[in-house]
């Protein structure tokens, strides 16, 4: 008898060998991936999950709830079986030995996040994703997106797939754009309040005058040999008007010239509109604008901060006044209108009968440090749409048919589960 092989063993033998070559290429292709990434045998919790279901639990979220117990288990017996290079890197660990382990370490920073994912396992999603943060071996905290892949069936149930990507240096990054851009628009702001300088004494002077007026009338009154209590009570309650007057316009300045964070709540875009209009309607009135406001009696809240709509609402308001003034028409007119807009939307429109925007100049209105006035420095606009586009919307600019600008932003309608 011959002691060399069969055919039927040389061919077992060779598929042997392709199926060791194969899965040799395999492993190297994910170990030098360039992203974090685990292998995972979460058959343990996927037994669980069947006994769950044996049990007839359909709500898992609720179920977890109520057993946390079930989400530290899983912490402990699904286990990792390999992961690559930048996983090792990721965690600042000596080698993939130190992260062949139970998934516990991958939830330290974040542990919350172990649940939300059986949930997504128990609802056979295909994948699961969310930012988290992760505890290196080191104690560094680190931002991450976090991403699940399960297998389905007939896929093997050993086989779960975990990457992990880090966004800590993106995330600053864009922290440090966030504080750039509240920087530009507050020197915008400071800015706009010395255009308004004038504006802004006028609207003062006015409470201010009034306190005097009615105190030296109250003093003329209580002088009297008879004293006339309605009428001292009459010209007190207007002295404290006055004063609650001058205070609420101080309190708007103050807003306006405050560097703070945006808060956003739900607003009234016609109040808004009309505190934005109080800092410049005695430019409107000193140069002679007639001024025209449409809106509804009824319209949709939107969410918002009320310092910085109020700031892209002066900004226009101005551009408006100053562009009418530029050209000394016998035609000088505003006209604002709010409408809500498809349902979803509320918009501001402006139009003024200035001189209108050059064709060439349309497409640059929104352009950093772009501008048509000698002593524009171009940032008005273009703060404008930074602060609109944060609050989700939209703004453009156009010429009326009949001459003039016409600008207009629009806003989403308020959530209702948002702060007013």
């Amino acid at each position: 008898m011959s002691g060399r092989p069969g055919p039927s063993e040389v061919d077992d033998r060779g598929r042997a060998n392709l199926d060791s070559a194969a899965e040799d290429k395999y492993r190297k292709l994910i170990f030098f991936m360039p992203t974090a990434l685990w292998q995972v045998d979460s058959r343990a919790a996927g037994e669980a999950f069947g006994r769950l279901r044996a049990e007839g639990i359909t709500d898992i979220a609720a179920y977890l709830d109520a057993h946390p117990d079930l989400v530290e288990f899983a912490k402990d017996t699904v286990l990792v079986t390999e992961v690559n290079r930048e996983a090792v890197a990721l965690f600042h660990g000596h080698g993939p030995a130190d992260m062949i382990r139970p998934v516990r370490y991958l939830f330290a920073a974040t542990p919350d996040m172990a649940k939300r994912v059986m949930v997504a396992h128990f609802g056979g999603w295909r994948n699961y994703t969310e930012e988290a943060r992760i505890l290196t071996f080191d104690g560094q905290m680190r931002d991450v997106v976090f991403s699940v892949t399960y297998p389905t069936p007939p896929e093997q149930q050993d086989t779960t797939f975990i990457t992990i990507s880090d966004i800590t240096d993106r995330l600053h990054t864009e922290a440090q754009l966030r504080q750039i851009q509240a920087d530009y628009a507050h020197s915008a702001r400071i800015s706009t309040l010395g255009e308004m300088a004038t504006s802004i004494a006028h609207e003062v002077k006015q409470p201010l005058a009034a306190i005097v007026t009615n105190g030296e009338t109250a003093l003329h009154w209580l002088s009297r040999d008879e004293l006339n209590v309605a009428k001292v009570r009459q010209l007190t309650t207007r002295i404290v008007e006055s004063a609650h007057h001058a205070s609420d316009i101080i309190q708007r300045i103050r807003l306006m010239a405050m560097r703070g964070e945006p808060e956003r709540v739900t607003l009234d875009l016609k109040a808004v509109t009309a505190e934005a209009l109080s800092f410049v309607r005695h430019d409107i009135e000193s140069k002679k604008i007639a001024l025209s406001i449409d809106v509804p009696q009824s319209l949709p809240s939107v969410s918002g901060d009320r310092v910085q709509l109020q700031q892209v609402m002066v900004n226009l308001l101005l551009n408006s006044i100053q562009a009418i003034d530029q050209v000394g028409a016998a035609d000088r007119h505003i006209r604002i209108a709010i409408r809500a807009e498809d349902g979803d939307l509320v918009a501001f429109s402006i139009r003024d009968s200035g001189p209108g925007i050059a064709d060439a100049d349309l497409d640059r209105l929104f352009e950093s440090f772009f501008t048509t006035k000698k002593t524009g420095m171009g940032i008005g606009l273009a703060i404008c749409r930074s602060i609109v586009m944060a609050h989700g919307g939209s703004i453009a600019g156009s010429n009326n048919p009949a001459g003039g600008a016409h600008f207009r932003f629009a806003l989403p309608i308020a959530r209702s589960e948002e702060p007013s």
